[in-house]
């Protein structure tokens, strides 16, 4: 039922269809309309005649669904041909002419129905004209095959990289899941890392078919033998998985096919089962596919026939899962090189472990967390983690979550201090190509410091942290050119830069009512502009590392600052170039110079010599 504004609008729609048609548009209630199209939420309509190059008169619906105005119309061909004879024509004539993220003008809907109908005549026009017929199909292939699937569930989810050549691949299955992967290795990690430790991993052989073009329609597997004859139709090496998987006589073959669409690689499967196991009635299905012939004496080309034969061919989607697809969907260039990328995050607290989070989600191939705390109430409220987690450490519970939500990476937790890593477990620093950190702690970061002037500052260390209530942030990467973190940093740990000036203490820190407990008071909200920034500039020491040691900062806005009784520091101002105006909500990037600390131990001039 239209509101009454949808009725307002509908009455002025119909008057342009007139207009527009040059006939009185036939009037569709919503009995005719749910009677017409059952599955859609469609509850108004025009019918309307159009004459088409062809010489034929087609009928065309303009529906509206309860939403109008505000929801788009849609339209329908009344006459059209079986269903999957014509791309962008549903089974029940529903066409499809906007992408999924299209939007509409909801304040002249009347211009949306004309150019849509308009739209609608024109795909026809050129359907009936045929020359896009075969390229929508083969370039939209997932979509026409989604509609001949013999199942709804997206249940087969794929670890492979879509591309040639056909091979040999490895399957899973667990309950209600199947997983296709590489090799048996990388597909036990993967189940692993998803569902634990203790999950069986078996897998077994299943077939990856690369298709030289996707199939239409009419070469969709209705029988085994099908399978195969679309294979060989890219020649004998795209069968050469099917065959070699065929004579080993298994239960069931999976086929996972790959073809180039026009928005990329693409997959799509084929499940056939062996005609002794298939429960056919048919006498020539049912035989077994050796029948006649000593166990493993039966000839290639018979058994061959016999597997792929007149059994029926399961259809099915897939869901891609490789890590190209999920952090990028195939098309960040930025990919490859973080898979391949390992960073060390110390301090898995409210700064530490967003960050941490995000370089997951972003593909970081390899994520070290480390952290001696675990989590307590307080920290629930700004932490990724929530009360499930509390009194567990939060490196490792950190990592146990982002394992299972990124299988495809490698993501591990370890409970422990920093000094005692930079004693023991030197290497893991070492080999890292960044480490963060983010641990508030001037006695651990100031030995880091002097861990990475002893390793010459090879790899960028990032060190992290917030102002109170998180009103500024900073992002400090070291690297082998410009100061080393303690050359700006006093000797007990008060940067010799901020951003924020409080009254009373100068600090900004709150108190808990018990004796020597203080905090650094912040929210989430506001966190993550900092963890965000920190972020970013972890990326950027992966991707494009600094030249020289560099100091990010971010700053909030004027009216938080005046809320909180704080006010602009003179070096701030002074950097800024303003007397007292808002200067917050904007990145900030500094230089980190040399000065003569006793971690450098030189002078400005003579440190860059020893570094050249």
């Amino acid at each position: 039922m239209l509101s009454l504004y949808g009725r307002q609008v509908a009455l002025r729609l119909e008057g342009r269809l007139r207009v527009t048609t040059g006939q009185v548009p036939e009037h569709l209630d919503s009995t005719t309309v749910k009677s017409r199209y059952p599955r859609r939420p469609y509850v108004h309509g025009w019918r309307v005649r159009v004459e088409f190059s062809d010489g034929n008169q087609r009928r065309m619906d303009v529906l509206a669904t309860a939403g109008f105005p505000f929801v788009p119309v849609r339209t329908a061909l009344v006459d059209h041909p079986p269903a999957m004879t014509w791309p962008h024509v549903e089974s029940d004539g529903i066409l499809c002419l906007l992408p999924n993220m299209a939007e509409c003008d909801p304040d002249d809907p009347c211009a949306v129905a004309e150019n849509l109908l308009g739209r609608s005549v024109r795909l026809v026009e050129d359907l009936l004209e045929g020359a896009i017929v075969e390229r929508d199909f083969r370039e939209e292939f997932l979509t026409y095959w989604a509609y001949e699937t013999h199942t709804k569930r997206t249940n087969l989810v794929s670890l492979l990289t879509p591309a040639p050549p056909s091979r040999v691949v490895r399957a899973w299955r667990g309950e209600g899941l199947e997983v296709v992967g590489e090799d048996a290795q990388t597909l036990a990690r993967w189940v692993r890392n998803r569902f634990g430790s203790n999950v069986k991993t078996k897998s077994e052989d299943a077939a990856f078919v690369w298709l030289d073009k996707p199939p239409l329609p009419a070469d969709y597997p209705q029988m085994s033998a099908d399978l195969r004859k679309l294979a060989l139709a890219s020649g004998p090496a795209a069968a050469m998985p099917l065959d070699q998987i065929a004579v080993k006589e298994p239960t069931s073959l999976l086929a996972v096919l790959g073809a180039t669409g026009r928005g990329g690689p693409g997959l799509i499967a084929v499940n056939v089962a062996n005609p002794k196991r298939s429960g056919a009635r048919s006498r020539s299905v049912a035989d077994p596919v050796s029948k006649g012939f000593r166990p493993g004496r039966t000839p290639k080309g018979i058994l061959l026939k016999r597997y792929f034969g007149a059994g029926q061919a399961f259809r099915s989607s897939v869901q891609r899962a490789d890590a190209p697809w999920i952090h990028g969907r195939g098309r960040d260039s930025r990919t490859e090189r973080l898979l391949k990328s390992g960073v060390v995050v110390i301090g898995c607290g409210s700064v530490g472990a967003p960050v941490a989070c995000a370089l997951a989600q972003a593909g970081v191939g390899r994520l070290v967390l480390i952290d001696n705390d675990t989590l307590d109430w307080p920290n629930v409220g700004r932490h990724p983690l929530g009360a499930s987690a509390v009194d567990s450490n939060k490196a490792e519970a950190l990592a146990q979550r982002l394992q299972a939500d990124f299988p495809h990476l490698r993501i591990e937790g370890r409970n422990g201090y920093l000094q005692e890593f930079l004693h023991g477990d030197t290497e893991l620093l070492g080999d890292a190509n960044l480490t963060i950190a983010a641990t508030g702690n001037w006695a651990a970061e100031s030995r880091l410091n002097r861990w990475h002037v002893e390793q010459r500052r090879a790899n960028p260390v990032l060190y992290a942290w917030t102002e109170p209530h998180a009103c500024a942030g900073h992002a400090v990467a070291i690297v082998a050119q410009g100061g080393c973190f303690q050359c700006n940093i006093g000797r007990t740990g008060m940067p010799s830069f901020r951003v924020v000036d409080w009254p009373d203490d100068g600090h900004g820190n709150e108190e808990e009512p018990s004796c020597g407990a203080h905090y650094n008071p912040y929210g989430p909200v506001e966190l993550s502009y900092v963890t965000a920034m920190i972020g970013d500039a972890a990326l950027d020491c992966l991707l494009s590392p600094p030249t020289r040691s560099s100091h990010r900062v971010i700053a909030a806005s004027q009216r938080r600052i005046d809320e909180l009784g704080g006010r602009w520091s003179d070096v701030w101002l002074a950097e800024q170039g303003v007397d007292g105006s808002d200067v917050g909500v904007g990145t900030v990037d500094r230089a980190w110079p040399h000065t003569e600390c006793p971690a450098c131990g030189l002078p400005p001039a003579n440190a860059e010599i020893a570094a050249a």
